[in-house]
């Protein structure tokens, strides 16, 4: 017997949860208390034991009295629970915050075989006809118990990795790293506005609770008696006694943890003196968490610096300039990697100036932002990545400043880059442990050698610039892996690729066979306030309204196609139509709904042309008025159309 599942979560929210999971959305959902009476349904008429307002079910019948049954039971694992009118059900057991059983039943699904006596029986206790209720009855899906018992046990493990949020904290905080980088876009600007310790403690918490959770940071003074350490009230007493946080000793970063808490203390020094620690008591930080978090660090010390001796100046911050946050909204590499060599140039001013990133497998540097450099020679650049001061730099990850190119042994065996002057700045762009790419500036614009404070300003612009090329980075692999992915993960049709390739199929087979082939292309006439719900209902109406030899796809956020093989263009004017007469449970009419067809391959012969077809005849459909179908009215000028 296995352990049973816990659950922090409301009914409401539990079931909302589960419901959005792609492995559970053909079922129905419902949550029992432990004398099994509902706690929450996914629908008002779910074809589910024991819930009233459903037309299937009889709340007297003896299926509710198995449930119950199997539910008084020790067993912890999914069980099948039958009904004597053919539905089918899964029963999982779990348990609330009080410890008490709760059971989440999985179904909404018939069997193959009717029982018309039960069927009738149910008509005359839920007062309804039994005919449409007989037509109803055979819209319900049909699952076999091995799908039902998978289904249970995804709902268990969706139980299992779900992890609850912390204690008066919102469920739509953002993730760590998120919180962490929001934080560090606002620091210069909210740190400036603390005039003493009190309001500057008061501010860092206010920067760093969404990352950490409410009451789990300190800002220590050095040398302070009796310290206030709310933050360690997260933390087992037994695992620290007596801590002695402000010592002077540099210690860059002192980190203990227990399971899931991590305390981080970072020490808050600059020029040899220590102005105090900060204290973090959270989740565990990756290399990354931890890089944003010493840039914090360095902000807060700054400001302490500056409280302390108002005299000195550090410099200015590299994410205070406006164009920060417009480097977030770039999604081409190019056109990032440029803007960042002209923040690099602007900051150390340099007539000659590069920066290059990593191929995909890290064989390679490419140069995707040069200044000062031919364009013939800068064009599709690129170098060995284990070779040359760019490959020393990227190794062992350490600033190269060279202030004379031919006295300095470092580089005494590289190749020599060919500079006007003898002095060159070389950084790796790196991102805790992953290397990134490296930027280059030589030829000081003064004609001085580069110096410390170069190396030490474009230092601070590196670590923060570093972190955006990766974010775009990871963004780049998490769009080519859903582009590859055979079904859309939202919605559960074809995949954008994958139409494209089932296209290639159909048209091959209409062509063969000489029969017909429609494109199909279907949008929203509202997309203001265009929900994730609003996708799924179009979604799930487009599923109800093709065949099963019919291929539904997405194109896009708001675009759905299509494919009717062996389909004229009255007949796919006539299926696009049943959607616009289409109504809600209660006879409301659905949100409208515009579509444009074409024709293979009177309209186009390859997809593009086809697709572009569909697409004029959408935008006129829109044109129009919306809500209505509108076929394509123009020939495409098909002089060659290749048997695919």
């Amino acid at each position: 017997m296995s352990a049973p599942l816990t659950t922090t979560e409301s009914p409401e929210a539990l079931l909302k949860r589960l419901a959005a999971a792609p492995e559970l959305e053909s079922f129905e959902l419902a949550l029992y208390d432990r004398q099994f009476l509902l706690l929450a349904i996914s629908s008002p008429e779910a074809a589910l034991c024991g819930n009233p307002s459903s037309p299937f079910c009889n709340p007297v019948c003896h299926a509710r009295r198995a449930a119950k049954l199997a539910a008084a039971e020790a067993e912890d694992q999914p069980r099948l629970v039958h009904c004597p009118g053919s539905l089918q059900n899964c029963l999982v057991p779990c348990r609330n915050t009080n410890g008490q059983r709760i059971y989440l039943l999985i179904g909404g699904g018939r069997e193959p075989q009717i029982n018309l006596p039960y069927l009738e029986e149910l008509a005359c206790l839920n007062q309804v006809e039994a005919f449409p209720l007989l037509k109803q009855w055979n819209l319900l899906p049909q699952f076999k118990s091995s799908i039902l018992l998978e289904a249970g046990r995804t709902a268990q493990s969706l139980f299992l990795s779900y992890t609850a949020p912390p204690p008066e904290s919102h469920n739509d905080a953002p993730a760590p790293s998120e919180a962490l980088i929001e934080a560090l876009l606002q620091a210069d600007d909210v740190l400036a506005a603390a005039s003493d310790w009190q309001t500057l403690s008061e501010t860092i918490n206010t920067l760093l609770e969404p990352a950490f959770g409410p009451g789990s940071i300190c800002l220590l003074e050095p040398g302070e008696n009796e310290p206030d350490l709310r933050c360690l009230d997260k933390w087992p007493a037994s695992q620290i006694e007596d801590p002695e946080f402000s010592s002077t000793e540099a210690d860059p970063c002192e980190r203990l943890q227990t399971n899931d808490v991590q305390l981080t203390c970072l020490p808050l020094q600059g020029d040899n003196e220590l102005f105090g620690s900060l204290l973090c008591c959270g989740p565990a930080l990756s290399a990354r968490d931890m890089q944003i978090l010493n840039m914090l660090a360095e902000r807060l010390t700054c400001r302490l610096q500056q409280l302390t001796n108002p005299k000195s100046s550090p410099g200015d911050s590299d994410l205070s300039d406006g164009d920060f946050n417009h480097l977030l909204t770039l999604t081409d590499p190019q056109e990032l990697c440029q803007h960042i060599l002209e923040d690099a140039v602007s900051l150390v001013p340099a007539n000659k100036a590069s920066l290059m990133l990593l191929n995909s497998n890290g064989s390679k540097l490419h140069l995707l932002a040069s200044s000062g450099m031919n364009r013939a020679m800068a064009a599709d650049l690129c170098v060995p990545s284990d070779q040359g001061i760019a490959g020393q730099v990227l190794k062992t990850g350490q600033a190269l400043l060279v202030e004379d190119l031919e006295q300095d042994p470092r580089i005494s065996n590289l190749p020599r880059p060919r500079f006007q002057s003898k002095t060159f700045l070389c950084l790796p762009l790196t991102t805790g442990s992953q290397h990134h790419g490296v930027i280059c500036l030589a030829d000081r614009q003064d004609e001085q050698p580069f110096n410390q404070q170069d190396l030490d300003l474009l230092t601070r612009l590196a670590r923060s610039r570093a972190l955006i090329i990766e974010r775009l980075h990871n963004r780049q692999q998490v769009n080519k892996l859903l582009g590859q992915a055979a079904l859309d993960p939202n919605t559960g049709v074809y995949s954008a690729n994958m139409f494209k390739r089932r296209f290639t199929e159909e048209a091959s087979r209409a062509t063969r066979l000489q029969q017909g082939l429609a494109l199909l292309l279907f949008k929203a006439d509202q997309l203001d306030g265009a929900s994730q719900q609003s996708t799924l209902d179009l979604a799930s109406r487009l599923k109800n309204l093709v065949r099963k030899m019919d291929v539904l796809g997405r194109l896009d956020k708001y675009l759905f196609a299509v494919l009717l093989p062996d389909t004229a263009n009255e007949v796919a004017l006539s299926i696009a139509n049943r959607l616009h007469s289409q109504k809600d449970d209660e006879g409301n009419d659905l949100p409208s709904i515009s579509c444009g067809i074409a024709l293979y391959p009177n309209n186009g012969a390859s997809f593009d042309t086809l697709l572009q077809s569909a697409k004029d005849a959408l935008v006129r459909a829109h044109q129009q008025g919306g809500n209505r179908a509108m076929p394509c009215q123009s020939s495409a000028n098909n002089d060659k159309i290749v048997f695919l």
